[in-house]
């Protein structure tokens, strides 16, 4: 079975999406060699042999010239392509499929969010709602990160039950892991950073919800050092950002060095309204740093009883929980020890079975043939 995976939305900057492209791409090569990645850029983890390059001026979801090429593409020029190359089953990681495709589609969807804040992603809202529509009759299977993108699906399309597959989502155990403490002075140095903080890592959508947490933050700062560091695209924030001097705003960072962010906090705080999954919480848990995230969304499954949950509004609670977790030294390596066992149970691997065993049941197949 030659399994086709369209990422020709990726950028030379990946994130969210495109990073979990990458990553589902090269644990499915170790369980399944029949694989072309459709790519417009290039990549050097993945071989050669793999890889297929696609138009450069389609790359990326921040101009409308290259998403407009991008569906035009899709719709003409890939089917062909896939059944040139002899795909048999096209996995698509992102919500962009053919609308009529000449091969049988596994498509991802990994949250409703341009539904539920439309205002947040533009036109490409309206894209996706076009694309939920027509996604029963387009796709053979579809795949969800969890339970709660299920019954969010069930509960708003026609899409059946017995054909959405759960597959949770992982993190990369080979760089996030916990950084070494001789390795702390020159991050810290490099950064400009001072040694004690508190983490918030997400590109600033306004679902990401980190007006709570600065909120909170401004409300315990007179009694701690700590500095608040926001790891994450501040462009995309509409709101005018507060300008206190000990939040710090990072933007990009290369991917290489977010296991030292996430080592070397006091606590990693993730207030989202909504995620379809989270992979952020499970990093900063394989780094051994205590997590507080929302009671939202998908994240008390992701979570579970491995860090503290809090309503996502409420600033005061959230502002006592991040007092009473920096200043107790029991119950940080009480939180520390849980979460490196809990993601434990988290692997791309299993990920890449799941993805694998739905494209075999796009075809008809089960694993034991």
């Amino acid at each position: 079975m030659k399994i086709g995976i369209n990422a020709t939305y990726l950028n030379d900057r990946p994130t969210g999406t495109g990073v979990f492209a990458k990553e589902i791409t090269l644990a499915l090569l170790q369980i399944h060699k029949e694989l072309i990645f459709y790519s417009p850029v290039a990549d050097h983890d993945i071989p050669s042999a793999s890889l297929c390059r696609v138009p450069a001026a389609m790359k990326g979801s921040s101009r409308m010239a290259n998403n407009l090429l991008r569906v035009f593409y899709l719709n003409t020029v890939f089917p062909l392509l896939c059944k040139k190359q002899g795909v048999e089953v096209l996995y698509c990681p992102l919500t962009e499929f053919p609308f009529v495709p000449i091969v049988p589609a596994v498509v991802h969807i990994h949250d409703l969010h341009p539904i539920y804040y439309p205002y947040e992603f533009g036109l490409g809202s309206e894209r996706f709602r076009f694309s939920l529509k027509i996604v029963n009759a387009a796709a053979k299977r579809v795949v969800v990160s969890s339970d709660f993108v299920k019954g969010e699906l069930l509960r708003t399309t026609h899409i059946g039950e017995n054909k959405i597959d759960v597959v949770p989502l992982a993190y990369s155990s080979a760089l996030f892991r916990p950084m070494p403490a001789e390795m702390r002075r020159d991050f810290f140095d490099r950064y400009r950073l001072k040694e004690n903080y508190i983490l918030f890592v997400a590109s600033l959508f306004p679902y990401k919800n980190l007006k709570t947490l600065v909120d909170a933050f401004l409300q315990i700062k007179g009694r701690i050092p700590h500095s608040l560091v926001v790891v994450g695209r501040k462009d995309i924030s509409p709101e005018p950002l507060s300008t206190d001097n000990r939040i710090i705003y990072m933007d990009y960072v290369p991917a290489e060095d977010l296991p030292f962010f996430y080592s070397y906090a006091d606590v990693f705080v993730n207030p989202s309204l909504s995620e379809g999954f989270g992979i952020a919480s499970l990093e900063a848990m394989a780094c051994g740093t205590p997590v507080i995230a929302s009671n939202r969304g998908s994240l008390p499954e992701v979570v579970g009883e491995a860090g503290i949950l809090f309503e996502p509004l409420d600033s005061d609670h959230l502002g006592r929980l991040i007092m009473k977790v920096i200043t107790n030294k029991g119950l940080l390596k009480e939180l520390a020890c849980k979460g490196l066992e809990h993601v434990k149970k988290f692997s791309w691997g299993k990920t890449a079975e799941g993805i694998l065993a739905s494209c075999e049941k796009a075809l008809g197949k089960s694993r034991a043939s």
